[in-house]
């Protein structure tokens, strides 16, 4: 898999600049923002390491998570995603001309991938699941496909998303995960994926997953780590540090602290992203004074594609790619 395959230059950019647009528009009132502790540790031994787009970023000294504080309130992130233009982008443009790339590169190998947990790790039978955050449904129709869930729900807020979600014939509950009830739902399977950056609180969220599996239930989510290589050298620079829609990456350390904090059992940490070495070589090309560690700049222009997979398996081996993966148990 390569980075622009999932997101096409020009048409990320395009997007991240509406982003950028949508700050100004959104979140010109920084005296409503709120300071808060490490969203993994709740640590307040915290640093500003920079700002970007009016944002500030801070590294908490216990755990290493990159979060944004003070940050915008829970209501003013929601009127965001409701009505921003970037997210009319991401949901009419961005998304469907990256749909099926984005099914054969992320959405089957997923659903393989959650199968193979739920069939390695005993879980509550009937065996049911939940995607929180479903979005167009993608992952739901290749989840379905594998024929292994007896029910499959979508939650999803969205009004578009979660009729789109419908159509596909998948039950809907058309709220947020945290507006849910425990005797509303109960599933043996709760999943979220590249949710936990957007969010003003993590731990709320882990939370209200926790709260509608079932006893013994599996939780899986996905989320970008700043323990990642490509984040650690790109680091302001990169894309996907890009406020007002990722303001939180945990580390492997605060992830495994979160989870505990929120009284789950740590099944399995990883970090099995393909993209590190691939969106480190591209940024270098599109910012040719881009200042990188000797060494990486060597890799990128001295060896090939059979160094940088080397590498980005070593980086999934040891838990350093910017993609991690969560798997944990109630």
């Amino acid at each position: 898999m390569k980075e622009f395959e999932i997101r096409p230059q020009k048409l990320f950019d395009e997007y991240l600049e509406i982003s950028k647009r949508d700050v100004e528009r959104f979140f010109s009132k920084h005296e409503l923002f709120i300071e808060v502790p490490c969203p993994a540790c709740q640590s307040t031994r915290t640093r500003l390491v920079f700002e970007k787009h009016t944002f500030k970023y801070r590294t908490c000294e216990e755990c290493l998570t990159l979060f944004v504080s003070p940050r915008p309130t829970e209501d003013m992130i929601a009127t965001f995603y409701e009505t921003s233009a970037s997210s009319r982008f991401w949901a009419e443009r961005f998304f469907p001309e990256t749909a099926e790339a984005r099914r054969q590169e992320i959405f089957y190998p997923r659903a393989t991938h959650i199968t193979e947990f739920v069939n390695r790790f005993e879980v509550p039978e009937p065996i049911s699941l939940a995607d929180v955050g479903a979005g167009f449904g993608i992952f739901l129709e290749e989840i379905q496909k594998t024929g292994r869930f007896a029910e499959i729900v979508a939650i999803e807020p969205s009004i578009d998303l979660a009729l789109c979600c419908r159509k596909k014939g998948f039950q809907v509950i058309e709220k947020s995960v945290e507006n849910i009830r425990e005797d509303e739902l109960q599933v043996s399977v709760a999943c979220s994926f590249e949710v936990l950056e957007h969010l003003f609180s993590p731990e709320k969220f882990i939370s209200s997953m926790k709260k509608i599996l079932k006893p013994g239930g599996l939780m899986i989510f996905t989320t970008l780590t700043i323990s990642g290589l490509d984040l650690q050298v790109l680091w302001n620079n990169s894309k996907s540090i890009s406020p007002p829609h990722h303001i939180n990456f945990l580390s492997v350390e605060g992830l495994k602290i979160l989870i505990t904090r929120c009284g789950l059992e740590e099944i399995e940490i990883s970090t099995p992203g393909k993209l590190d070495i691939d969106i480190i070589c591209n940024a270098m090309k599109e910012m040719p004074d881009l200042k990188v560690p000797r060494f990486i700049e060597y890799i990128a222009k001295n060896r090939g594609s059979e160094t940088f997979e080397q590498l980005q398996v070593f980086l999934q081996n040891n838990k350093l790619s910017s993609h991690a993966r969560v798997v944990a148990r109630k």
